[in-house]
């Protein structure tokens, strides 16, 4: 079991990245009964609220006696250079968890958020993925193509944290097998690797079209203040409720028809081909085929 850091709030946490399962993952450690994450996915606390100091941070760590697993998912997090020195200090011995998405389908699927919650719809892919500085939020960055140069921004946290307390995933097998998996991010926080969520074989936050562009915009600006405010609880119990959701959403049937050009396809993929192999080599694993696709 977690003995070394149990009694150390937190012991793990996502550090990255978005639009790669981290919605689907966090609702399956919420069910687990021997993890404890807070009720608010992203609480931002390493790069926007460490001022409050980890007082205020550990407040958010309510665990029972058989919770040994404590943490919580800020996919952000490693898009930040001094982030990973700060979580090292909070607790050196994190375990730390990352799961990668192909960097061109990645792009595409930020873009399509952004269009969603903030992007004007006249921004075309293009526009939006060479002036991508443009488009970047202060904070909220999680949708512009800087997010998928994965070896830029892990680095700092491999400088800093044993192999063993890194456990690198990728969403091609979350896709193709949730359960194996799950088994890995189970088995990397030593808890029960046989339970069963009985969200295993669902989609989480999936892509939705907004019914109402411009109230959507306005509940997207709404949540980023909330949370800026240190109020992110409040934003994860709106964001899982029901009603909320289909008062806000719907079904894209449009958006699944949308795609990008192959020669685009081709151009954003050379822009993070380069960086393949230092990756591969810096994580110490083969890279899934179909990041090769474009070739």
């Amino acid at each position: 079991m977690m003995k070394a850091s149990q009694n150390i709030y937190p012991n793990f946490l996502y550090i990255g990245a978005s639009k790669a399962g981290s919605s689907w993952l966090y609702e399956c450690l919420r069910e687990h009964p021997q993890v404890f994450v807070p009720a608010a996915k992203d609480l931002h606390f390493f790069h926007i609220h460490y001022d409050k100091g980890m007082d205020w941070y550990r407040n958010f760590f309510k665990p029972n006696a058989e919770q040994i697993a404590i943490g919580e998912l800020s996919h952000d997090y490693f898009l930040f250079p001094d982030v990973a020195q700060k979580i090292y200090e909070c607790n050196p011995k994190m375990k730390l968890i990352v799961s990668l998405r192909e960097p061109v389908d990645k792009t595409i699927s930020g873009y399509q958020y952004a269009q969603k919650v903030y992007l004007d719809k006249s921004v075309s892919f293009e526009d939006f993925f060479y002036h991508h500085d443009r488009y970047k939020k202060t904070h909220f960055q999680n949708m512009n193509r800087e997010t998928a140069n994965y070896f830029e921004h892990l680095q700092a946290f491999y400088k800093r944290f044993p192999r063993k307390q890194i456990l690198i995933l990728f969403f091609d097998e979350l896709k193709s097998n949730p359960q194996s998996f799950l088994q890995k991010v189970y088995n990397f926080l030593e808890v029960d690797a046989d339970f069963t969520p009985s969200v295993l074989h669902q989609k989480v936050n999936q892509q939705q079209a907004a019914r109402l562009g411009p109230l959507a915009h306005l509940a997207y600006k709404v949540a980023e203040q909330m949370r800026k405010m240190g109020l992110a609880n409040i934003v994860g119990a709106v964001k899982r409720n029901a009603l909320f959701n289909k008062l806000l959403y719907q079904e894209n049937k449009q958006e699944a028809k949308w795609t990008l050009e192959e020669e685009m396809k081709h151009t954003v993929y050379e822009y993070f081909v380069k960086d393949y192999a230092k990756l591969s080599e810096l994580i110490k694993q083969d890279l899934p085929a179909n990041w090769y696709l474009y070739e």
